[in-house]
Parts: C-alpha cells; structure tokens; sequence
C-alpha cells in the first residue's frame, strides 16, 4: 500500500518590517523605479503584528511541521528565538540572484524560493497573515506526496487600476503556451471533475471546457503547497517571463507570481484534488467593512468550521490602528501561551 506521504513538509513565511525606517530609506533609492501606484503603496508592506500568532498556530495545530523557514531581506523580529531548531531565518541574498537584489517585490521572492538551501522538496507557502484555527494533519497539504489543491476554471473580471487581475491574466497565457485545454481535462478528467469540489464549482468548469484555452483558474487567498521540482521547471520552460518579472524592484502588472507554479502543478496533474474551500476562509476588511469583518474574525477563530483563517487587511481600512488593535485582542485571547519560537 502506498504511504500517504513520506517526506518532510516545510513551511516557508516571507515577512517584512514595514515600519522599519532602514527600510523605509532602502526602498526610498529605487521607488523612482516603479511606475505604478499599487507597487509602492505602503499597504503592500504593512506588518499587521500577527507573525508571531501565525508561529503560536502552526506550533500548537501543525507540530509535524519539519522546519519554518522565515524569509526577510535582513529583518529579525526582536522577540524571535532562533535557537529553536525549526526555525530558520533566511535573508534575501542568501537564496535569491544578486541581479535582483535589493527587491521590493514579493513577486521575486516567491518565484525563487526553492533556492532556500536545505528547503524540503515538498513545502507550503504561508503569508503573515494566515492563521491556523484548528489542528490540521499533514494530509491537508500534502498526499502521496502530491499537493493537495482544487482545479476549478475560472474567468477574471479585473478592475484597470488592481494589477493582481492582470498578473492572473499573465499567468493564465503563459500556461496557455504550453498546455492545452482540452487535452488537459481529458487526460485527468477525474482531477478536474471531482465530487469533492460540489456541484456548483464543477457545473462552472463543465460550462467553461468549452473555451479554446483556459480562460483562468480559481484562486485561494490561503496556502499553497508546492513542489520545488515545479519551480525549476517552470524556471527550465519560462526563464525570460520569471526573469523579467524579478528584474522589477517593484509589482508591476506585467508580472506573473507564484500561482503561475500552482497552475503548473493543476495542469501538468502534479496534485491531489480536494476542497479548498472547505479548508479555509478569507477576512476581508476592505470589502467585507471593517465592522462585519472583525464579527468574521471572532466567529471562524474560535469555532472549528475552518482550519485556518487568512486575515487581509486590503488597501484601504479607514479605521486602521482600531482594528489592528481588535484583531491582536482576538488573536491573544485564541493563543495567550508564547510558542518555543519566541524569546
């Protein structure tokens, strides 16, 4: 019998101290370079304090976790204990090409982190501001050593002035380059049409299989469970695009990111279908408003519907240092004890 998984899993986080005025100097040299207002914008850099809650999470509800590897350009939180053994601190020049250094993008550092020396090859890409709510089992990520991920079509109705809608877009033709649509569900029918997806979810992907080639892929403001053999290949076949896109200080819409991997990983049938939505939630606060935003948040930490919680703060919050504080008085109240990983 097959073992559902028998490599190690680790956990990579990419932070920055946005309030860091070293920083802030830094990125002021080369902020003549972007040419987009949503690069630059200060809320792309925004530290909701919430790293060390994340670190609390995955220490109380994910303790099979091999090693966390922490990724800044050169920031250390002062609270963090590395004399932990699964934490790894890992700067910018230690795994990403010194062409690109110093970046601003999150776009570069995603697209190079297989590069991190001693990284697993099977890995999960956090953000800083996803909470695990409950205990989740390896399985939830990875099976037979495959990813765990959920193929649904989609069409992106992007807004001009978001240029995350354009990168989907970026994304979606390189994949078209490469793969083609009707050949891909054929081949992997059952991947793609999957009870576990719902109704609902595979009747928008039979009504799109019509399309001439993928018109795009339903996105998860969650984790990602990665392959590092997917991001060198997509390095092999796309060196030019991923090059270009980290040769930017800045996001800028021509880019694609790491879920040009992910859709790699869906068409090329490197994955274990299962149901995302299911997993997870997203806090909205630009579009959910603040006030119903923060009742989501008490409600789904504390109740055992969800694994984990991504808490995103949007560009806009009216009421910003308020909510911060809200959210902190939560997250203190679901995790009071400190984890092994801080001082």
């Amino acid at each position: 019998m097959k073992k559902v998984f028998d490599k190690p899993i680790d956990i990579v986080i990419p932070w920055v101290d946005g309030n860091d005025i070293e920083w802030q100097k830094e990125k002021a040299k080369y902020a003549h370079s972007c040419n987009n207002n949503e690069g630059n914008n200060s809320a792309r850099f925004r530290d909701w304090d919430t790293l060390k809650y994340v670190l609390r999470s995955i220490y109380k509800y994910a303790p099979w976790v091999n090693n966390i590897y922490l990724v800044t350009c050169g920031q250390k939180p002062k609270w963090l204990n590395l004399d932990d053994p699964k934490i790894k601190l890992v700067f910018h020049k230690d795994f990403i090409p010194s062409k690109y250094l110093p970046t601003f993008n999150s776009r570069t550092i995603e697209l190079n982190i297989h590069r991190i020396k001693g990284l697993s090859d099977n890995f999960i890409l956090f953000n800083d501001d996803i909470i695990l709510t409950n205990y989740v089992k390896p399985t939830v990520f990875f099976k037979n050593n495959l990813p765990c991920d959920t193929a649904i079509l989609n069409t992106h109705c992007g807004w001009k002035s978001r240029a995350i809608y354009n990168i989907a877009f970026n994304d979606t033709a390189v994949i078209n380059d490469h793969y083609n649509i009707k050949n891909v569900l054929k081949k992997n029918r059952k991947m793609w049409f999957n009870y576990k997806y719902g109704f609902k979810n595979n009747l928008q992907t039979f009504i799109l299989k019509s399309c001439p080639r993928f018109p795009g892929f339903k996105q998860f403001h969650m984790t990602n469970s990665y392959l590092k053999s997917s991001f060198e290949r997509m390095w092999e076949i796309e060196n030019s695009e991923l090059n270009s896109t980290c040769m930017d200080k800045f996001r800028a819409k021509t880019h694609v990111n790491q879920w040009l991997i992910r859709e790699y990983q869906l068409v090329s049938g490197n994955f274990y279908p299962t149901n995302k939505y299911k997993i997870g939630i997203m806090i909205d606060f630009e579009k959910d408003g603040e006030n119903w935003a923060i009742k989501k948040c008490n409600r789904y930490l504390f109740s055992k519907k969800y694994k984990m919680m991504c808490i995103n703060d949007g560009d806009s919050i009216s009421n910003y240092n308020e909510i911060r504080k809200q959210v902190k008085q939560l997250l203190d109240t679901k995790f009071p004890e400190k984890s092994p990983f801080e001082i």
